[in-house]
């Protein structure tokens, strides 16, 4: 939150990671097949809400009122800080696009500033529930295989130090430790069944005719868990990732699809 808006109230920051969680968590139950009927019998949508098959209306509403929430006030209060010269001493995202789009021209402000306030949001919900599930994968990985945690500690310890955490600048100089969070991200698939989508023109794959409009569910479990891709699939190996001490580029980059494929 200190990061996206610059708050650094404690209390404040719970409430507002507590909504983005609960709406993370209604996106991801929405994102399952079937779970609404509206998704098979869109005749639903012109029905009134009291009718059976219909409740989804009242549940979508209270939805929209969360991602009003999580969109708008943080954003508009970060904006008044900045009006009123009361920038956090630490810099944040929403401060920057203030300043900058006080700089553009009035007839661009709105959607430059719709775009700002989209990707704050982002910057703090995306990470509220696929960043913890990330981390705990691998804190149970490294307990459950010692000699990775050892080989990545070692290298922390020839190249940082004690002195001080390593940086995104450090990666080159980590490619062990590289190769551990390419292989939680394959190992681990945080969202298996990655986010539905709809093709946009009539297709064929393999034989099949996909016609336009046909959802079409990633299998991103499947596809890191595919023996043809990666030898051994269950078995947690970092070595995979990496030549000559190096992470090797001609092996398939897990991190590329393991949050999802296409536009959002």
């Amino acid at each position: 939150m200190r990061t996206a808006y610059g708050f650094n109230d404690t209390s404040k920051n719970e409430s507002l990671i507590h909504l983005a969680e609960t709406l993370v968590l209604e996106l991801s139950e929405a994102a399952v097949p079937g779970r609404f009927l509206v998704n098979y019998f869109p005749v639903l949508r012109y029905v009134p809400s009291w009718f059976p098959g219909a409740g989804f209306k009242k549940h979508f509403r209270e939805v929209a009122q969360m991602n009003y929430d999580v969109l708008y006030p943080p954003f508009e209060e970060a904006k008044r800080d900045v009006e009123n010269g009361r920038k956090s001493s630490y810099p944040c995202m929403a401060h920057s696009f203030v300043d900058r789009i006080a700089e553009e021209s009035e007839s661009t402000r709105a959607g430059l500033e719709e775009i700002a306030r989209s990707i704050c949001a982002v910057a703090y919900m995306a990470g509220a529930e696929t960043t913890v599930s990330s981390a705990t994968a691998l804190v149970y990985v490294l307990a459950s295989y010692p000699e990775v945690q050892a080989k990545g500690q070692a290298e922390i310890d020839a190249v940082i130090g004690s002195d001080r955490l390593p940086l995104v600048a450090d990666r080159g100089q980590l490619p062990y430790v590289h190769a551990i969070v390419k292989e939680v991200s394959r190992w681990y698939t945080v969202v298996p069944l990655g986010v539905p989508h709809a093709n946009s023109e009539d297709d064929e794959y393999d034989g099949y005719f996909i016609p336009k409009g046909t959802m079409v569910i990633p299998n991103n479990w499947a596809m890191m868990h595919n023996p043809d891709v990666f030898k051994q699939p269950f078995d947690f190996i970092p070595e995979r990732y990496l030549k000559d001490g190096k992470i090797d580029p001609s092996v398939p980059d897990p991190e590329t699809a393991a949050f999802g494929h296409g536009r959002r």
